[in-house]
């Protein structure tokens, strides 16, 4: 008869079959904190390759389990330095095996070695695991390090969430990021940019009208996307005057090469269309004047088109007169 030790080796082993790896799985976490030796040292011995299921699996396994033991594993596994691995193939396979335990860390909220390993970890290479794991601890140390991590596009959405998740106490390291800007060649860098744009984007979620008290110099920011965030955040939370002036620079995204920006943007004008009749009919007038057409036999719809559509949905909507201004 197989011994227990036995069968926990040949359980293991069938980690690297992919017909039986999930039997397996299932079969060692029935076996609880006596199969914990034996998965640890199988991921002490076994290489990160480009084949990480078999670690991967290990990993789960030690999920499920849990405890003191199963910890330690787990933290071992977080200890990993990805940018050490050479070959990008294995290092993005490992990156699943580390993103699964640090994501798994989470389980032991009062543990504060395991919170040491995950503030650790904001310090090298973005994975989602991590960020996951501090969108349930909440825990207001991460956030200047998951502020950083909306630079990577990978893990920018999981780094989000877990910001959000940390509410107001989030502002201030928002705000202080939101200023800096990071340069290559006497450029902002397109990362910099796009962190500096989801930046506006969490403060439309998670800031207060007192919090956006000088921000208006972002209508006029460089960057795209920065000034579109801008002109959200300033129309939901800003002033009277502040609001006014957002709905004049979001008007301008309406001349936009990019047809889904110009979708937005209409739909941010008839949305306030009470706010802003007034600023389309004068632009409508002045497109007028200057002789622009409100249809055109180019592929692209015209600016002029698009502000007398929205004027005439708007009025529909509100059920006042729908006579567009002339020139």
């Amino acid at each position: 008869m197989m011994s227990s030790r036995e069968g926990t080796k040949t359980l293991i082993e069938q980690l690297r079959d992919p017909t039986q790896s999930h039997r397996a799985v299932l079969a060692l976490a029935m076996k609880g904190p006596d199969a914990v030796p034996a998965l640890a040292e199988f991921l002490r011995s076994s290489k990160p390759s480009s084949l990480s299921e078999p670690r991967l699996m290990a990993v789960e396994c030690l999920s499920i389990i849990k405890g003191p033991e199963a910890l330690e594993a787990l933290i071992s596994v977080c200890k990993e330095r990805l940018n050490e691995i050479a070959d990008p193939i294995v290092r993005l396979a490992e990156e699943a095996v580390v993103s699964r335990a640090a994501s798994a860390l989470a389980d032991y909220p009062g543990d504060g070695l395991a919170r040491e390993a995950l503030l650790e970890l904001l310090k090298g290479k973005p994975v989602v695991g991590v960020a996951e794991a501090f969108e349930k601890l909440k825990d207001p140390r991460a956030i200047p390090g998951l502020v950083s991590w909306l630079e990577d596009d990978f893990v920018a959405e999981a780094a989000w969430r877990a910001i959000v998740a940390c509410g107001p106490t989030a502002v201030p390291p928002l705000l202080d990021s939101l200023r800096e800007k990071h340069f290559h060649y006497g450029t902002e860098t397109s990362a910099s940019r796009r962190r500096r744009g989801r930046i506006l984007a969490i403060l439309r979620e998670l800031a207060e009208p007192r919090d956006i008290t000088g921000l208006e110099d972002l209508l006029d920011d460089p960057v795209e996307g920065v000034r579109w965030n801008a002109v959200h955040l300033l129309v939901e939370k800003g002033r009277d005057t502040q609001k006014q002036r957002a709905f004049r620079v979001g008007m301008e995204f309406l001349d936009s090469a990019d047809s889904f920006m110009r979708s937005e943007c209409e739909e941010l004008l008839l949305g306030h269309f009470d706010l802003v009749r007034g600023l389309i009919e004068q632009e409508i007038g002045r497109r007028r004047s200057e002789g622009e057409a409100e249809e055109s036999f180019e592929p692209r719809e015209t600016t002029l088109g698009i502000l007398c559509r929205i004027f005439r949905k708007g009025c529909r909507a509100t059920g006042t007169t729908r006579t567009i201004p002339s020139g």
